[in-house]
């Protein structure tokens, strides 16, 4: 048998090669999957970001406005008790010196004066004393509340000393009890420099910065 080439079947050399099959052929019955394959999901973060929704809200406290007032005349007894504590406390520190001399006897006054003096310029800078300002209480304008200022506050001290001086105390004493009548809890020392004493300030802790200006 020889070949040609329009038989797909035959080689050179008559040899045979077999070709597709031409009859039915088995195959195992088809049959769907069991499930369907699970689309992909990316996997979550162990920790999940807040929503600026989901974020807590604080509530913001209302400032608190400090309410001011006329001081009372207990108030003001109980700071000037202080004050005039920390000048007997000068003066008896000063005192033992005068026994070594008698050139030092007037140390002691001198000493009481200077304190006064410094008692009252801190009353007229910062408008407070360090019995004022461990008593919350200050000393400020009668008309715009501002500070009275170092030379003023000075006054005021010296106007209170020199009633006390001419009088022979009596109007010492009046001036320290005229604010337990007095609208505007005023005493006459405050009359005459236009001053007002007002509480309602946070009381400071005893310490160093109450006898700084």
């Amino acid at each position: 048998m020889s070949w040609t080439p329009h038989d797909p079947y035959r080689t050179p050399g008559d040899r045979a090669v077999p070709g597709p099959p031409t009859g039915p052929v088995d195959l195992p019955p088809w049959s769907p999957p069991a499930s369907p394959i699970p689309s992909y999901v990316p996997p979550q973060p162990h920790h999940q970001q807040l929503q600026p929704q989901d974020a807590p809200v604080m509530p913001v406290p209302a400032p608190q406005q400090t309410r001011l007032r006329y001081a009372d005349w207990g108030e003001r007894v109980g700071a000037s008790l202080v004050d005039y504590a920390i000048l007997l406390g000068v003066v008896l520190l000063v005192g033992p010196l005068t026994a070594f001399s008698d050139d030092l006897d007037s140390l002691a006054g001198l000493a009481w004066l200077a304190a006064a003096g410094y008692l009252g310029w801190l009353n007229g800078s910062k408008g407070q004393s360090p019995g004022k300002a461990l008593m919350g209480l200050k000393v400020v304008r009668d008309a715009d509340g501002s500070t009275l200022g170092g030379p003023v506050g000075v006054v005021r001290a010296v106007m209170l000393a020199i009633m006390g001086g001419l009088t022979g105390g009596i109007l010492f004493v009046l001036a320290v009890l005229w604010p337990a009548w007095d609208p505007r809890k005023q005493a006459l020392h405050d009359k005459v420099v236009s001053a007002t004493v007002v509480a309602g300030h946070p009381r400071a802790r005893f310490g160093r910065q109450i006898f700084l200006p």
